[in-house]
């Protein structure tokens, strides 16, 4: 075997094959000491052969495991990616048909019930659609193909414009919806599609699980190493082992409150690999009762 190190110090050790009696290579770790000082003739060194075939071997089997569970993850990926294509074109041919008949573009249905079953169907159509792009984003995301588009956003701008897309439904739900946006936020660099997915994710979840008379708040600051957008809310909140699985694809977390608001459980995983797409954090602050503070790093 071919030992590391010299003399200095004493010894050194390494890994090498010793040849067996049928000429089999068999993995071995060789340490050496020096005995005594250098040039006692009462000295010399002393080699230890220790075995560690073993060991090798459970290395082996790891890393074959570890490339077998990536393969798995990787064709999952891609089957989830391929299926949402194929269910998306039957679907808007669902939602198309279903808004032209409670339009009743070609004339009168002749009964007010068949208008609202056509807007049943469009209503379940927009939410299976919705769950259909959570699926396909997290596919992409753990294929690694997902793109950035970056550019020069100005914050404040992009975050008064989504906050505006969810202010009817914050106060149709009777929360105070509060906008705490300074404009001396600088500029950010960063993917405008994403971005704006991750504030309107944020800001959804924290009018979903707020009952009504609660507070939700946007807010963002400049702090030291970066930018950093907040979402508070007064709702349920989430003890930390349920925000563990919250975080985690396709993870649902129990209880009377959310089971009234069933969606993917790809929501905060979705939010957490786009904001460390770019480079950042997720944090999440929680109590049962207490609310929740979500800060994009």
């Amino acid at each position: 075997p071919v030992l590391a190190g010299g003399r200095a110090g004493g010894g050194g050790s390494g890994e090498g094959k010793a040849l067996t009696e049928g000429g089999l290579g068999l993995p071995v770790l060789v340490s050496r000491a020096l005995i005594g000082a250098e040039g006692d003739p009462e000295g010399g060194l002393v080699y230890v052969v220790r075995d560690i075939s073993q060991r090798v071997a459970q290395e082996a089997e790891l890393r074959d495991a570890k490339e077998r569970a990536e393969g798995a993850s990787k064709v999952k990926s891609e089957f989830l990616a391929n299926m949402s294509h194929e269910l998306r074109t039957p679907l808007n041919a669902i939602l198309g048909f279903s808004e032209i008949l409670q339009g009743e573009m070609f004339g009168p249905m002749g009964s007010k019930q068949y208008v609202d079953y056509a807007k049943d169907i469009h209503r379940s159509g927009q939410h299976l659609l919705s769950l259909i792009n959570d699926i396909l984003d997290l596919s992409k995301i753990e294929a690694g193909k997902q793109e950035l588009h970056e550019e020069e956003i100005d914050l404040p701008a992009l975050l008064r414009e989504t906050a505006e897309l969810v202010t009817t439904n914050a106060r149709k739900e009777g929360l105070d919806f509060r906008v705490d946006v300074p404009d001396s936020l600088p500029s950010l660099w960063a993917d405008r599609r994403a971005l704006t997915q991750i504030v309107l994710n944020l800001l959804s979840n924290a009018i979903k699980f707020t009952p009504a008379g609660g507070s939700v708040r946007i807010g963002g600051e400049a702090r030291a190493g970066g930018l950093a957008i907040s979402v508070a809310d007064s709702g349920i909140g989430m003890a930390k082992e349920d925000l563990k699985v919250a975080l985690e694809p396709f993870g649902q977390v129990e209880n009377v409150y959310s089971r009234k608001h069933q969606g993917s459980g790809l929501g905060l995983p979705i939010i957490k690999a786009l904001i460390e797409l770019h480079g950042g954090t997720l944090e999440i602050d929680s109590e049962p009762g207490r609310g929740t503070t979500a800060v994009a790093r």
